[in-house]
């Protein structure tokens, strides 16, 4: 595989978008200590999946963040993204094969402060796995011998045969079938302790069949003795169902005489209030003659009273016209004849000329007959509530006339 373009971003003295092209097959990056030309290396060890951060000369991952300057804030994220040329067929044919159609593959990596990684290929998000996975076998990876930066050669020459091993298969292509082997033999080996679990579990079954054939006997007994008590309550409840139906009808029955009975007690409730409003109102009309009869004794008395005071004048002017015998049975005439004027009141008579009295001196009356003269009519009774108000007839003054 071939590095064909290099896009650094916030990583460590790379603060602005920095993109270098491999456009040949060598480049020599030239500058003064402390530039940045390691970051170069440590941008493509890291984006290749590196997760030491001693490897990548820091103390904690984070370092790989530019932290700012005096001119410049400190950045949210670094991101570093690698291009490989993936146009000839056989380099392509030692990838997976989901990325040999493609001509180029873009692997990009992100770190945020929070601590968030994300790993990209062809701008779709994959795992750290699947980059591992796609550099086995191609020389490419953060432990394999396509990069090798100061020092590295002298620590391969001193290192032992087990490390100079690892460069060799490398080299030789078969570490991508070793590491199959490994996930290989780590899966039989989970499917080796899934089977003692297996195992284990069969026993464990084996062990408490013997209960379980006794649960299940139980269990059978307790269907049929449930059958049976579901028949015996289903009985039960025809049972009760037959005598709630006969009870329902008994009821109805007494139902329908009680409405039948309460129908009659309305007619005779209304049969009564008919005959108490009839009641009522003979009451009333009693009470409006009584009332009537009051009236008319009322007014019978006033005109008794009135009469009795003319009859009282009546006597005095007869024992005052004693001296004259002929003028007194004249006199005593023309009171008849008032009497029975007074007594039938459509009738009216006119005395003659020849028998009216004549006019005299008038007497003293005596002190005996002037407080019998002079006595007050009678006082109406007081009104019945409801009653009309009634005329009082008083008597007059005058002799000879009433009002």
């Amino acid at each position: 595989m071939h590095i064909k373009r290099l896009e650094i971003a916030g990583f460590k003295s790379f603060v602005d978008r920095t993109v270098i092209h491999f456009d040949h097959d060598i480049i020599g990056v030239v500058g003064p200590n402390g530039c940045g030309k390691s970051n170069i290396v440590d941008a493509i060890r890291w984006c290749m999946g590196e997760q030491s951060a001693r490897h990548l000369r820091g103390r904690a991952m984070e370092d790989v963040i530019f932290n700012g300057s005096e001119s410049r804030g400190p950045h949210g994220l670094a991101e570093v993204t690698i291009t490989f040329d993936n146009s000839d067929p056989a380099y392509a044919e030692t990838i997976p094969p989901e990325y040999q159609a493609y001509p180029e593959i873009a692997i990009t990596r992100r770190l945020y402060r929070d601590g968030t990684s994300e790993y990209l290929i062809n701008k779709t998000q994959v795992r750290l796995r699947d980059i591992t996975e796609l550099f086995l076998g191609t020389g490419v990876g953060t432990k394999a011998y396509s990069i090798v930066e100061q020092g590295r050669i002298g620590q391969i020459v001193s290192s032992r045969p087990e490390d100079r091993r690892l460069f060799i298969e490398e080299a030789a292509g078969i570490t991508k079938y070793k590491q199959r082997r490994k996930q290989a033999e780590r899966k039989m080996e989970l499917t080796r302790q899934n089977l003692l679990r297996i195992t284990d579990i069969v026993t464990e079954i084996d062990r408490t069949r013997a209960s379980l054939k006794r649960q299940v006997a139980k269990a059978e007994r307790y269907v049929q003795y449930r059958a049976e008590l579901e028949d015996l309550v289903l009985h039960d409840a025809s049972h009760k169902l037959l005598e709630h139906i006969v009870t329902e009808q008994v009821e109805r029955g007494a139902h329908a005489e009680a409405s039948a009975g309460v129908e009659q007690a309305r007619a005779t409730l209304s049969v009564s209030e008919a005959e108490l409003d009839l009641a009522r109102q003979e009451a009333l009309s009693i009470e409006q003659r009584a009332e009537k009869a009051s009236t008319s004794a009322f007014e019978a008395d006033n005109e008794v009273t009135g009469l009795g005071a003319e009859i009282e004048r009546a006597r005095d002017r007869m024992s005052h016209l004693l001296e004259r015998q002929k003028s007194a049975e004249a006199e005593q005439e023309e009171i008849a004849r008032r009497l029975g004027a007074w007594r039938t009141p459509s009738v009216k008579t006119t005395p003659s000329p020849s028998c009216a009295p004549k006019r005299r001196a008038p007497t003293r009356r005596c002190k005996a007959c002037a407080p019998r003269l002079a006595r007050p009519a009678r006082k109406p009774p007081p009104p019945r509530p409801g009653s009309k108000p009634t005329r009082t007839t008083l008597p007059s003054s005058k002799s000879g006339a009433t009002s």
